[in-house]
């Protein structure tokens, strides 16, 4: 009896020190799978996080709108277009030759509106757009609610970094929507990214750019940039998030 009871007992100690030597190589392996994925996880934020730095920090991105105001200091490096009387930041203007060029050999002709404005400029047409409409009898209030769906203050107008143009076509220089049905607008918006540039306010974007759609004003952020926002169909506010 007393064998049976050893040779039982025996069995028992065996099956254990069996179990507790499993157990902890599982334990250990769950750990270790654990602490990897923590570690991816990390390393993913840290990259993330550092993604958004430098995308915050890339001139390029300077992010301009009616909640953020372009920096008291900023003072862009100009350089004169071909026309005399209009110029852009000198970052930009390769590029945006080249982009015009290419579009004129598909015949097709451009017309630059607008580029860089001054501060001074920039308020004076937001205020000769406000008197035109308080003139008609609007109170200030509602034309500058109006005017301000277009035409920003000084200070948080993309003009005034050099890096925002309007171009129409040459038939139609009109600031407005008829500009999507010319060859020239089509053109653009298919291409223009492969330039560095994009169409800055597109439209069912309202919500988020808080400018109404305008097919002729595109800004740019560099080509790669350009790329990734186009393909993505989103705004320069969303891809800075």
């Amino acid at each position: 009896m007393r064998r049976k009871l050893y040779y039982h007992f025996s069995i028992v100690i065996i099956a254990g020190l069996c179990i507790l030597g499993c157990s902890p190589k599982k334990s250990r392996d769950v750990a270790t799978s654990q602490a990897e994925g923590e570690t991816i996880q990390e390393a993913e934020v840290e990259a993330e996080g550092a993604s958004k730095s430098e995308k915050k920090n890339d001139p390029l991105l300077l992010l301009v709108n009616k909640d953020t105001p372009l920096p008291k200091d900023y003072d862009p490096d100009l350089k004169v277009l071909n026309s005399g009387n209009k110029s852009v930041a000198e970052v930009i203007y390769n590029d945006l030759r080249d982009m015009l060029t290419a579009g004129n050999a598909q015949g097709l002709s451009f017309c630059i509106a607008s580029g860089y404005r001054s501060a001074e400029r920039q308020q004076e047409i937001l205020d000769q757009d406000i008197r035109k409409l308080t003139a008609k009898g609007m109170d200030y209030d509602t034309a500058y609610q109006n005017v301000t769906r277009t035409v920003m203050p000084a200070g948080y107008s993309e003009h005034e970094t050099g890096l925002a143009v309007d171009i129409t076509a040459l038939s139609n220089q009109m600031l407005d929507e008829t500009q999507v049905d010319t060859p020239e607008n089509r053109w653009l918006r298919e291409n223009c990214s492969k330039y560095g540039f994009i169409l800055r306010y597109p439209e069912g974007k309202e919500e988020i750019t808080k400018i109404d759609y305008e097919p002729w004003h595109f800004r740019y952020v560099g080509k790669e940039a350009a790329r990734e926002i186009t393909e993505k169909q989103i705004t320069l506010e969303e891809y800075l998030k």
